[in-house]
């Protein structure tokens, strides 16, 4: 099982699995996808291109979770796959939970998809773990 795998439960590009109504499954799963030391594991062995890949699945993770069963693409934009304002803050939340880097709530709106949102968060990342003490 590789890092993708590993972190996500779901292998990468494959589409979340949308559970009927999603509620008692979605809990289980986003308790579990919410403890951060796999994903922190993973990241401290990758490479940089690794880190962002990680980084962009777990936004497409934690976004499927929220949004459930709404399917989401690397490209497709958060807010045309029906984020809100509530729904916005529950994924900086998460994701900060996860990866233990501060994300500004207007991350969302300048990196408005995962793809772009995974490049800013391995990015951050790489800053807050290099030692220089810088923050996203």
């Amino acid at each position: 099982m590789n890092a993708h795998a590993a972190v996500n439960n779901h292998t990468p590009g494959d589409a979340a699995n949308p559970q009927g109504d999603g509620s008692a499954m979605q809990t289980e799963k986003s308790e579990t996808a919410l403890d951060g030391a796999a994903l922190h594991q993973a990241l401290a062995i990758a490479t940089a291109e690794e880190r962002e890949d990680i980084m962009r699945e777990t936004v497409r993770t934690q976004l499927a979770d929220i949004l459930a069963p709404t399917v989401v693409e690397d490209d497709s934009n958060f807010l045309e796959n029906g984020l809100t304002s509530l729904t916005a803050l529950e994924l900086t939340r998460n994701l900060m939970t996860l990866t233990d880097v501060e994300i500004p709530l207007v991350a969302i709106l300048e990196y408005p998809t995962p793809a772009q949102l995974g490049h800013y968060l391995a990015e951050a990342y790489d800053a807050v773990n290099s030692g220089d003490g810088a923050t996203a």
